[in-house]
């Protein structure tokens, strides 16, 4: 066997597959995680760890090994890291099972419990409480590994043993920082760069807005009246009836669609208040819940609290409005649409849930961009507005979804601070 003594080539072994994902495949979907990719390259990585070790202390070898394991479960999730775990049984069994092999069995089995612990809490904080976070758990699992080397292996000299967990803890705790840092950089800086795309879309379709909405508005609204006028004649026949019916209705969509495009063009920012937004939700479930009904959709309103946010009342009603309306119109036939909220941190997190049609990944990323629609009659605008104004409250929206099962949407918005 190999060994390395430069710390650089076991950072470097790890680093590699962390630039190989963002390189490659989270640049290609920003919006989504691709948790089997990263559990393989972490796989990778640890196999490559082991498999050339560097010196620590007089006939002792050490390896990286922890590092790409704790990636995998922060990063990848609860199977992805059980997977890492297992990758690092099976090949220290095919190295030798002996004293090492047992700590690894001990070691990796007791962090794996308490890592889990922590994963959906490290998912929802910022990147500093993330690096204590990690810093920690590596903490846990190296002191592990440490008290299992220095009660099963003798080896190393008593003279040797400070300089050998001086080492180990150092080069652990140092490595965990780096990674987590330039991971958590990468995804920000990708994050960053899609929102600024799609800034540049909506300020591009709000010029346009601007320039040509008016111009068409006031026409449009002269022919509105004058549809009205005419299908109040007793003397049309029944066909001439259902014709300007048709145009009525058709109006009333261009309209729509005008209106959509205004939303683009302005901001509202001046118009703020401070509201509660279990109220304003509750609000659009009683003007949805008759059009659900009649498409056999239950709405299940699962909202409480007295969640206070600064937001403007008629832009914030016509995204939950949007949403609630697209879940119900998701689902053929019958089914539900279960709306709950939920304090995370200093943000409020509405969950809209429905068992419909459900969407590919394809399209979950294309959702916000001007003119995407699922729907046969749609202009995606409704959706598109959606974006932008969550965005102009400093929030977020998260879209998951599976084919042919349904699709949960989190908007996340930042609590307005007490007065």
């Amino acid at each position: 066997m190999f060994n390395f003594e430069n710390y650089l080539f076991a950072l470097l072994v790890i680093l590699i597959p962390v630039f190989i994902y963002f390189s490659f495949f989270y640049k290609k979907y920003p919006t989504k995680v691709n948790y089997y990719i990263i559990g393989f390259l972490c796989a990778i990585a640890i196999i490559i760890s082991m498999s050339y070790p560097f010196n620590l202390a007089t006939g002792h070898v050490y390896d990286m090994r922890t590092i790409p394991w704790l990636i995998a479960f922060l990063y990848g999730g609860r199977k992805m890291g059980l997977f890492a775990t297992l990758v690092i049984f099976i090949y220290r069994a095919r190295i030798g099972i002996d004293e090492g092999f047992l700590i690894t069995i001990i070691a990796f089995s007791l962090s794996a419990v308490i890592v889990s612990l922590f994963i959906k809490k490290y998912e929802r904080v910022e990147l500093r409480e993330k690096l204590k976070i990690s810093v920690l758990l590596t903490l846990f699992s190296v002191s592990l590994i440490v008290i299992g080397l220095l009660s099963f292996i003798r080896k190393v000299s008593y003279t040797e043993i400070p300089m050998f967990i001086t080492y180990f803890f150092v080069s652990n705790l140092l490595t965990i920082v780096l990674v987590v840092y330039i991971v958590e950089t990468l995804m920000e800086k990708e994050r960053n760069r899609v929102q600024i795309q799609q800034a540049e879309r909506v300020k591009l379709i709000g010029e346009m807005a601007a320039s040509v909405a008016h111009e068409i508005k006031n026409p449009l609204t002269i022919v509105m009246g004058f549809t009205q006028i005419l299908k109040g004649d007793k003397n049309l026949t029944e066909k001439q009836h259902s014709s300007l019916q048709l145009i009525d209705s058709e109006l009333n969509r261009a309209q729509k669609i005008i209106y959509d495009y205004l939303s683009l063009a302005k901001t509202n920012e001046k118009d703020f208040e401070r509201l509660n937004c279990v109220e304003v939700i509750e609000n659009v479930i009683d003007v949805t819940k008759y059009h659900a009904q009649i498409s056999g959709v239950e709405i299940i309103n699962q909202t409480n609290g007295n969640f206070i946010v600064r937001a403007n009342r008629n832009e914030l009603t016509q995204v939950f409005l949007n949403m609630i309306k697209n879940a119900v119109e998701s689902i053929d036939g019958s089914g539900q649409v279960i709306v709950s909220t939920q304090q995370v941190g200093k943000y409020l997190q509405v969950t809209i849930i429905d068992n419909g049609k459900g969407m590919d990944e394809e399209d979950v990323n294309s959702l916000g961009t001007p003119y995407f629609t699922t729907k046969e009659n749609g202009t995606g605008l409704g959706m598109m507005v959606c974006f932008k104004i969550i965005d102009s409250l400093k929030g977020e929206i998260n879209v998951t979804s599976i084919k042919g099962e349904g699709t949960t949407f989190k908007i996340t918005l930042p609590l307005a601070d007490e007065e």
